[in-house]
């Protein structure tokens, strides 16, 4: 067992052992490029804290942009704090804004956006004297990322700060020329306020001074290096009046690159190394790339968050006791996980994160604890899946991929385009910037599709293909917000038996890739689509009405430009499936009376990993 420890001295540069030991009340911004520790620093910082200037762990928050980030830092800090680790809140934004809101609101709800979420927690801060004398409690702050952090958010981080105690010390990491979220991933502008940067440094009376971590240390690279430091001094130069600084960086990435001629069509996804990421700006692009892989891979886009692995739903979807005892969770182990769909850890530390998440007074597994906690919209980080799908190539794009790292990275690259004004230019340029730093060892690049989609309000991508006679289009199917429980195990849709089989398929082909799956809609069922195996001639449960809305929006637009009435089409086919998922519903919740049993009393199930990017034809309304 680890226990804290001190930092190792001498395992720092100099710019690194300055943040690191700088004093438990210190105020800093820290500057810190691609590639030189700010995570690792930012984790060696706090272990310091702890072992030598007595800050206690419960007391130090560390706010993170992602949940993969705060995955590794909780990683790392076991390393120096060993169960300590446990004590100190990590989490991101959003997660550390519900904790206050649950905790001192009897009426929060997890109904509402994230973005009212923040609202009421900043209500809460201002008005609040128990929240105001919990935030006074803090001992030492941390936030990762802080050039992302724009909007409410940068509200909500600004406010904590300020409702701090005077003697308590903030850290803050940054590198502004990786700020992309004033953009999103279909490089649309989203209006923004001023950074939270730009706010601190702004006031005197916060105490904040600067500093810069100044050394690569991820790669040794040469042409890596060159675009570490050379490249991003491009980028944090700015356009100037006359623009022109994307084609700058961009040649500046190729002139860097290991190699520039990948083809967008002839990517060859099947034959890269497992962890490798493949790189578009649009989350179109990177379906469709995807679409045509047939190899296990995962993939990366906004919308496709962190799930739950199928060893939990195989474990517990037929259990309907309050409580699991270890030995009882071993022998379903043995003969439900261990020969399908394992995870890369082991028995015991699998029993051991389930504790920490839904553990009991005598050592069991308090099944409605942990339901509670696997229901959630963000379950905890050690159990949840950082990727959506299989071992193999990660596909994705990089806004989604921000602060993964990897060994070969390829990148597709937009063209120089007409920007709107030096703002998107900067933006985008800086976009482009993040995708070529992913890299380790290797990166290689090259030209984007001209053509890369659209997407419709709800976030759906789409994509049309020209035809004389047809009114075609690429369409994403199989969203997370397609998959429900009652559409997967209802009795409304669904027979007893037909939803044994399907969650059996589900098992069998939990951690495997699957091709060759079809939707089809149904006059019975609302017009609502049924996923089906049609080789197996087994159902594996109905997409929710969302699908069907979208495939309607999606028809009106394509109508629209046709100039004729169109409808969704009634059946499509090369629906992808990789692997299964777990879905985790609290007791209590009313979706449960719904459902067939022993689901309705267990609260978990499998759910198919679909993501595709497939054709479908919109054909001619009939007329009214």
């Amino acid at each position: 067992m680890n226990s804290i420890s001190q930092v190792p001295a001498g395992s720092w540069d100099k710019s690194q052992e300055l943040v690191i030991r700088s004093d438990s009340s210190a105020r800093l911004i820290v500057e810190a490029g691609p590639g030189t520790g700010k995570t690792a620093v930012s984790c060696a910082r706090l272990a310091h804290l702890v072992s030598e200037h007595g800050v206690q762990p419960s007391k130090s928050w560390m706010i993170s942009f992602t949940r993969t980030a705060v995955a590794e830092i909780r990683s790392r800090l076991y390393n120096y704090l060993g169960e300590a680790a446990f004590a100190v809140k990590v989490a991101t934004v959003d997660s550390h804004a519900w904790s206050i809101h649950s905790g001192y609101d009897s009426t929060a709800t997890l109904t509402g956006t994230y973005e009212e979420n923040i609202d009421n927690v900043l209500s809460l801060i201002r008005t609040d004297p128990e929240v105001q004398e919990y935030l006074d409690g803090v001992e030492h702050l941390i936030v990762d990322e802080a050039q992302d952090l724009v909007g409410n958010r940068a509200d909500l981080v600004e406010a904590i700060i300020k409702g701090l105690n005077p003697d308590a010390g903030v850290t803050v990491f940054a590198d502004e020329a990786q700020a992309i979220y004033g953009f999103s991933e279909e490089a649309e502008v989203n209006e923004i306020e001023t950074p939270l940067l730009e706010r601190i440094r702004g006031n005197s009376s916060l105490g904040f001074v600067g500093t810069a971590l100044d050394t690569v240390h991820r790669t040794s690279a040469p042409g890596l290096l060159g675009i570490f430091t050379d490249v991003r001094a491009m980028v944090m130069a700015g356009s100037g009046q006359d623009g022109g600084l994307f084609s700058e960086v961009r040649e500046g990435i190729i002139a860097n690159a290991d190699g520039s001629d990948l083809n967008s069509t002839k990517l060859s996804i099947d034959d890269m190394p497992a962890g490798s990421l493949v790189l578009f700006r649009t989350r179109s692009e990177a379906l469709e790339a995807s679409q045509y892989c047939a190899a296990p891979h995962a993939i990366r886009l906004s919308g496709y968050g962190a799930g739950l692995p199928p060893w939990i739903a195989l474990c517990f979807h037929d259990y309907v006791q309050s409580h699991m005892g270890k030995q009882e969770f071993m022998t379903r182990w043995l003969a439900r996980v261990e020969n399908t769909c394992p995870p890369d850890y082991g028995v015991q530390e699998a029993w051991d994160r389930l504790i920490r998440a839904g553990g009991a007074a005598d050592g069991s597994l308090d099944m409605k604890r942990l339901r509670i906690r696997l229901g959630r919209y963000a379950p905890p980080v050690e159990l949840a899946v950082q990727e959506y799908g299989l071992q193999g190539p990660v596909i994705g794009t990089i806004h989604a991929s921000k602060g993964r790292e990897a060994d070969n990275v390829f990148l597709l690259m937009p063209d120089p385009d007409e920007f709107a004004d030096v703002t998107e230019e900067e933006e985008e340029t800086r976009v482009l910037f993040v995708g070529s730093t992913r890299a380790r060892s290797t990166l290689k690049v090259g030209k984007a599709r001209k053509w890369t989609g659209s997407q419709i309000e709800s976030g759906r991508a789409y994509r049309g293909v020209g035809h004389k006679e047809k009114s075609l289009a690429m369409v994403e199917i199989g969203r997370p917000e397609d998959v429900g429980a009652a559409f997967l195990v209802g009795r409304s849709c669904m027979s007893a038996e037909e939803a044994a089989k399907a969650q059996a398929w589900l098992g069998v082909h939990c951690g495997t890739m699957v091709n060759g799956l079809r939707i089809a809609s149904s006059a019975d069922q609302q017009w609502n689509y049924r996923l089906f195996d049609p080789g197996a001639d087994v159902t594996l449960g109905w997409f929710t009405p969302r699908l069907r809305d979208d495939l309607w929006s999606i028809a009106n637009i394509l109508a629209a430009r046709k100039g004729v009435k169109l409808r969704p089409p009634t059946s499509v086919w090369y629906i992808k499936a990789r692997g299964s998922r777990t879905i985790a519903i609290p007791a209590g919740d009313p979706q449960l009376e719904k459902l067939h049993e022993p689901w309705a009393q267990s609260g978990f199930l499998l759910a198919p990993r679909c993501a595709s990017f497939t054709r479908a034809e919109f054909k001619k309304a009939p007329s009214s």
